[in-house]
């Protein structure tokens, strides 16, 4: 025995053994309090995002004069594979799309650098240009929406801005508490060009007067005496009566002193709101959304639990009004949680069933307490090899480590019933009377050296299959990459388990006096006795079965080759199978006609659709636009909604039976597409697919595209009727050009 052997310095090294088992157990508990908790891995995709504000400026020019200058001067980063634009009414935006593997930071850094050279020839009106890379961990872990019968649109918003997003912004984690929808507050200045021209004033001047009066001006260090002064110039308007008594100089002749008039005298100045283009609504009613977003290694779960409970306590010091309602839109915790209830769930199944296992088959409790010892030991063996390769827990993850119950379940009885059998046959082996301490440690350490190489080989099997998908790359890697690691370690962990602390528990606790004889009991000595029966009529059955091998591997071969072939080409092939997020998506595409206030009403009349039905829980609408975030997006022909099911709904009959009640609405050239809910984050392609498949045509001339797409769109409705389709570009919106006659605007100047 002089041979090398894990399990054996583990036996006769076992208070070694112990203490390395109960540092393990510690330094795991730890970790796994201190892990970090995201719905998806640490992600970082192959592509870089860029979206700019260019208010009032239509699509056709915006084209020519933003989009491709930007696109060839962002053409030039290191690296770049694909330049995907999109140009709508007053914004654009620009996607880079790299090789995997390429360093996203460094082409970030280059994107930043050519689009800084760019933008010196960018028109004026360019405005909020963001510059960003596509990571999942910058999404909004909770979402909710608010409304209240006692607050208007603008006092709702201001409410939500100026008092619960400050607060819930010191929350411990929250990265940023953004507040989207509702309306703000504004100073509206109508001039009335008539009595403007009257008094002889021109707009220009007016113009300059607002922007150079309504500023602060720093005046510098005033010395003088004991000490120094700062000074500073308030020019600030303050009020919209500040505003009223502005006042302006004008020539009332060569011989007349200059005359002072105020603004108040040829505009009408109204403390009002914006111009409200997108509208927000929770169930039918008018509502603003809060989106937190956290901190890069903060724990989703803790952040959501500190920020609802900071909701409560805001709601018990009377901070949020009785009769405003809050309604989670987004609650990623959700999804994170139930993964873990499923690995909790699983490790625990897998306890159960392997202590019932022992019981019934070696009728031990000793050796049941040693397998119910090896799973969670080995549990959080795997999760100290996670923290310390800066792994989190997560969807793929959690997936891993419950897949890694099952192998340390196998590898611990299987070690275990090795030794337990030896040290049973041992007296009849040896003609022993009495077994010995040192004779039962004696034996387990033979019995585990004879065990020790098979189930290395075996459980290095498991690693060889999975460890090569590291090498793949790609976007496999980036999404699996947590996954393939976690079975590693987990399968690690069982295999380090099973030949060091079963073995060393199995030595000191078989060597017992004491024995329980459950398998004396009449359950026990029955289930044994049919165990045996059904060998024996199984051994039977093998011996015939080996007379006609020949037949039996021939018939095998076909049964279940033949019928794996024929079965295999039914399965469906996917990257992910579908989550169900509870709940489902609706999107609107309106014909170009459509102005904000028909917009309005056709969402309304979809919100009483959608509400009526008995498995929706909530519906929160958006119309002209689209909310992401702090992110809004002015559409006026697009409209969208999230509804929230009741538990237990099923999606597909859900949406099959919903689309038929939109249907009958017969609303013309208007596209209404319902969809389950996705996890957002989770990309499975480098290119701007979004859906499960896109079609794409590319050519130069506009008009020859728009009808092409219509007719490819209309092939696609009459016939695929089991799917539904709409346009990603949206319709030309009907234009109003005016061509100025020069001459004549020459002479009012």
């Amino acid at each position: 025995m002089n041979k090398f052997s894990l399990s054996g310095i583990s036996i006769r090294r076992h208070v070694g053994t112990i203490a390395l088992t109960l540092t393990a157990i510690v330094l795991g508990l730890f970790l796994l309090i201190n892990i970090q908790v995201d719905l998806l891995p640490s992600i970082t995709y192959p592509r870089i995002n860029l979206r700019l504000d260019a208010p009032g400026v239509s699509p056709e020019i915006a084209v020519e004069e933003i989009t491709k200058p930007l696109e060839d001067a962002l053409r030039t980063t290191e690296g770049v594979v694909q330049v995907y634009s999109q140009t709508r009414e007053g914004s654009v935006s620009l996607d880079l799309y790299f090789e995997a593997g390429e360093d996203v930071d460094q082409a970030l850094n280059d994107a930043t650098a050519s689009f800084n050279r760019a933008q010196g020839r960018l028109p004026s009106v360019v405005e909020n240009a963001r510059l960003f890379k596509a990571d999942p961990s910058n999404l909004p872990v909770y979402e909710f929406a608010l409304r209240s019968p006692s607050l208007n649109d603008a006092k709702l918003r201001i409410f939500a801005q100026e008092e619960l997003s400050r607060e819930l912004g010191v929350v411990s984690g929250v990265a940023s508490a953004d507040v989207s929808g509702g309306v703000d507050e504004e100073i509206q200045v109508r001039i009335d060009p008539m009595r403007l021209q009257a008094l002889g004033l021109g707009l220009n001047t007016v113009l300059s007067e607002l922007r150079e009066r309504n500023i602060d001006i720093a005046g510098g260090r005033l010395s003088g005496g004991t000490e120094e002064l700062l000074t500073r110039t308030t020019g600030k308007l303050e009020s919209a009566t500040e505003l009223e008594n502005l006042s302006f100089t004008i020539n009332s002749g060569d011989n007349l002193a200059p005359q002072r008039v105020y603004l108040r005298d040829f505009a009408e100045i109204i403390d009002g709101r914006q111009e409200q283009r997108i509208f927000v609504s929770l169930n039918g009613e008018s509502a603003v959304k809060v989106s937190i977003q956290k901190q890069p290694e903060a724990n989703s779960i803790e952040i959501v639990k500190n920020i609802e409970k900071r909701i409560k306590e805001l709601k018990q010091s009377g901070l949020i009004p009785a009769d405003l309602e809050l309604m989670v839109t987004l609650n990623e915790a959700i999804f994170i949680q139930n993964s873990v209830n499923n690995v909790v769930i699983a490790g625990a199944t897998g306890t159960v069933l392997a202590a019932l296992a022992v019981l019934l088959f070696l009728g031990s409790l000793r050796q049941t307490f040693i397998i119910v010892l090896a799973i969670p030991l080995a549990t959080l063996s795997a999760i100290v090899l996670m923290k310390l390769c800066g792994l989190s827990l997560n969807i793929f993850s959690l997936g891993g480590l419950a897949l890694g119950v099952g192998i340390v379940v196998d590898n611990a009885i299987v070690m275990l019933e090795t030794i337990a059998e030896n040290i049973i046959t041992l007296p009849k082996r040896k003609n022993l009377k009495v077994i010995t301490k040192s004779q039962i440690i004696d034996e387990t350490e033979a019995s585990s050296r004879t065990i020790e190489s098979a189930l290395f080989a075996s459980t290095s099997t498991n690693l060889v299959s999975v460890l090569p998908f590291l090498l793949i790359g790609g976007f496999f890697s980036l999404l699996f990459n947590e996954l393939i690691l976690t079975i590693s370690f987990a399968v690690a962990s069982s295999l380090l388990i099973a030949l060091t602390v079963v073995p060393m528990l199995a030595s000191r606790l078989l060597g017992i006096r004491y024995r329980s004889n459950l398998n004396r009991w009449w359950f026990f000595r029955t289930f044994n006795q049919q165990f045996e029966s059904a060998t024996h009529v199984y051994q039977k059955t093998l011996k015939t079965i080996l007379k006609y091998r020949l037949l039996v591997i021939t018939l095998a071969f076909l049964i279940l080759g033949g019928g794996s072939l024929v079965l295999g080409a039914d399965l469906t092939q996917e990257i992910l199978p579908r989550i169900n997020t509870g709940q489902t998506n609706l999107s609107a595409q309106f014909p170009p006609s459509t102005n904000l206030a028909q917009n309005v009403k056709v969402m309304n009349i979809i919100d009483q659709i959608l509400l009526k039905q008995p498995e929706t829980k909530s519906v929160f609408s958006t119309a002209g636009g689209a909310l992401f975030g702090s992110n809004i997006n002015v559409n006026v022909l697009r409209g969208s909604s999230a509804i929230e099911l009741k538990q237990g709904t099923d999606v597909d009959n859900y949406i099959t039976k919903v689309s038929k009640k939109l249907n009958q609405l017969n609303l013309v050239d208007t596209r209404l597409r319902l969809s389950p809910g996705e996890v957002r984050g989770i990309i499975l392609s480098n290119s701007p697919i979004r859906a499960d498949l896109d079609v794409g045509l590319q050519g130069n001339n506009d008009e020859d595209l728009e009808k092409a797409g219509k007719q490819v769109l209309q092939a696609l409705d009459e016939n695929v009727t089991l799917a539904s389709f709409r346009p990603d570009a949206d319709p030309p919106q009907t234009e109003v050009l005016i061509k100025p006659n020069w001459e004549r605007l020459a002479e009012y100047q």
